[in-house]
C-alpha cells in the first residue's frame, strides 16, 4: 500500500487527534509538513514567467560550472576553511569546539574533491548549487563555533555571552530565510538596486578592519582574543548568507520544476539536447 492509500484509508477511518499513537498519523502530519514546505516554495503556475521579477528568473537557473568556478569553490574552501578557520579551531583550547567542528570539516572537504570531478549535466548542475550552499552553511557554522572559542578562552562559560551570541546568529539566518521564503517569490515586488553606502562599505570594510586590528593589537591578549570573537562572529553571519541562498535555490529549483520544463527547456531535455 502506498503513501497516499494509507493516508486517504486514515482519514476515512479516524481523525488523527495524536500524532504519536500511530505510525500512520505520523505519516499523515509528515505529508502536511512536506506540503506546506512545498507551497512556500512553489511560484504561481498562472503568472507568466516574463511578469516575475529577474531574482526569481536567476533564482530558477542552475548554473553550469565551469572548470574556473570549481577551482574557487576548491580554493574557498582551503583558505576559508581549512586554513583560516580550521587552524585555529585545532590549535590549543577546548578539544569540544574541535570535535563539534572536525566532522563538518571533514565532510566538505570530501565533498569539494567529489564535485572537482564531476561532469556537467542537468544534475549535476544541481548538484553543484546544493554543494555551494552546504559548503558556506558549514563554513558559517565553523566561524560561529571558533568564535565561541575565541569567547570561552576569556570569559569561560559565559551563558549571557553564548546566549546572545547564538540569538544574534539565529536573527540573522531567520532573516535571510524570511527574504527567500516570502520576499523573493512576491512577483509584484520591484527589484530595488544595491545601496551606494552598501558599496562604500564594502570598498572601506579591509581598511578599516585593518586600522582596528591595528588599534587593538597594542592592548592585551584578553581584549584582542574578545574582539577575534566578534569578527568571527560577523564572518559566521556574513557566510550563512551563501549557505541560505544556495540551500534555497537547489530547492526553489526542485519545487518548481514543471515551470522549468515548460518555459525554459522547451524543444530539448535538460541536458540541451533537442
Amino acid at each position: 500500500m502506498s503513501a497516499i492509500q494509507k493516508i486517504t484509508l486514515l482519514k476515512k477511518k479516524a481523525p488523527c487527534t495524536d500524532f504519536h499513537k500511530t505510525p500512520l498519523c505520523f505519516e499523515a502530519r509528515k505529508a502536511a509538513q512536506l506540503k506546506g514546505l512545498r507551497r512556500l516554495l512553489k511560484l504561481d503556475e498562472k503568472v507568466k514567467l516574463r511578469n516575475f521579477s529577474g531574482d526569481i528568473h536567476r533564482h530558477l537557473h542552475a548554473e553550469v560550472p565551469s572548470a574556473d568556478e570549481k577551482w574557487i569553490m576548491f580554493l574557498f574552501v582551503i583558505l576559508f576553511l581549512d586554513l583560516i578557520c580550521g587552524i585555529p579551531l585545532f590549535v590549543n583550547g577546548k578539544r569540544i569546539f574541535t570535535i563539534l567542528a572536525s566532522p563538518l570539516i571533514v565532510l566538505i572537504n570530501l565533498w569539494t574533491c567529489i564535485v572537482m570531478f564531476l561532469k556537467s549535466s542537468f544534475r549535476n548542475d544541481l548538484h553543484f548549487t546544493l554543494f555551494k550552499g552546504s559548503a558556506g552553511a558549514v563554513v558559517s557554522i565553523c566561524y560561529f563555533v571558533l568564535s565561541q572559542k575565541y569567547a570561552f578562552s576569556i570569559l569561560g562559560f559565559n551563558f549571557l555571552f553564548m546566549s546572545s551570541s547564538l540569538l544574534t546568529y539565529i536573527i540573522v539566518i531567520l532573516g535571510l530565510v524570511r527574504h527567500y521564503l516570502i520576499v523573493l517569490p512576491d512577483y509584484k515586488r520591484k527589484e530595488k538596486n544595491a545601496p551606494v553606502w552598501g558599496t562604500y562599505l564594502f570598498t572601506l570594510g579591509p581598511a578599516i578592519g585593518y586600522m582596528a586590528a591595528q588599534f587593538i593589537f597594542h592592548f592585551s591578549d584578553s581584549v584582542v582574543n574578545l574582539f577575534m570573537s566578534f569578527i568571527y562572529l560577523m564572518l559566521g553571519c556574513t557566510f550563512s548568507y551563501f549557505g541560505v541562498k544556495f540551500i534555497h535555490k537547489f530547492f526553489f529549483i526542485r519545487a518548481n520544476q514543471n515551470i522549468i520544463d515548460r518555459h525554459l527547456y522547451k524543444g530539448i531535455n535538460r541536458d540541451g539536447r533537442k
